[in-house]
């Protein structure tokens, strides 16, 4: 069974969605969720985790993560992704040779772009070579190269670095 608890925050609609295992997906969108929340603890205390984030109170999030749902080969990726400190950023052949290979860049964007849980596990930290970013998947479903999307990361990038 699937549980989810929803917050409205300064970036939009999130839904932390859970399972009796732990958290499994960040959803995150503009308008309200057209669905009624079914909350369970992990997904409440994700809510509140994230609430408290966005508030420049917390800059380290301690839930459980359940991610039978995804390959092995992105939830190693995503592994890696968390060790990525707060208020840092890193290029992707940097986040590449964590992994192993730094000529694997392209396959960590991949990895960011696949990330069920943004934010949490902080795809936005990761930039292209020369610090900039033109693109990020997270807060809608529109393209990653669409401005409001961008503005998002920066959003993130931004808070984290004055705090």
């Amino acid at each position: 069974m699937k549980y989810k608890h929803t917050i409205s925050t300064p970036l939009g609609f999130m839904r932390a969605v859970t399972t009796d295992d732990g958290l499994c997906r960040l959803l995150w969108q503009q308008q309200p969720f057209n669905d009624a929340d079914s909350p369970d603890h992990v997904s409440r205390e994700t809510t509140s985790q994230l609430d408290a984030y966005l508030a420049g109170r917390l800059t380290e999030f301690a839930v459980p993560f359940d991610f039978s749902f995804i390959s092995a080969a992105l939830a190693g990726w995503l592994q890696i992704m968390q060790t990525i400190p707060y208020g840092n950023t890193c290029s992707y052949a940097d986040y590449a040779e964590m992994w192993g290979n730094r000529k694997a860049a392209r396959a960590a964007g991949g990895a960011c772009q696949r990330n069920p849980i943004p934010i949490i596990i902080p795809c936005h930290r990761v930039v292209k070579s020369d610090g900039s970013y033109d693109n990020y998947s997270g807060g809608a479903d529109t393209h990653p190269r669409d401005i409001e999307n961008i503005k998002r990361k920066q959003w993130l990038i931004d808070m984290e670095a004055n705090r």
